[in-house]
């Protein structure tokens, strides 16, 4: 599984919450590091915070659908963000992504959301 957040510490917050819950979790703190980190290894699901500086969560989910290798391009993306009004939702959903959650999230609710993003 790839995190990616801008802020080290909700990266962290998030990999370790995730890693309670049996996944093996690598964390990236920019979209460009994780495009990097997915061409070495693709993970079964992405999480991405959506407003990160530069390239945010849309650009990466946009890229990640634009690549060749279809592994990769049909991996399910979960965003996080602090923004939780329903037209986000639908933005992010619209976009391409398996699911949105909403900051400050439960660990519980994280692991459940990519749990259903990967069919399990």
């Amino acid at each position: 599984m790839l995190v990616v957040d801008d802020d080290p510490d909700t990266a962290e917050l998030f990999a370790a919450a995730l890693s309670a819950c049996g996944a093996r979790v690598v964390t990236t703190t920019s979209a460009p590091d994780a495009l990097r980190a997915l061409a070495a290894e693709a993970p079964d699901v992405v999480v991405t915070d959506l407003a990160m500086p530069g390239a945010d969560g849309y650009w990466l989910v946009n890229e990640i659908r634009n690549l060749a290798d279809d592994r990769v391009r049909t991996l399910p993306v979960v965003a996080v963000t602090a923004y939780g009004r329903e037209h986000f939702r639908s933005r992010a959903l619209a976009a391409g992504f398996a699911d949105h959650l909403v900051k400050p999230v439960d660990p519980e609710a994280l692991c459940l959301a990519v749990a259903r993003a990967v069919g399990r």
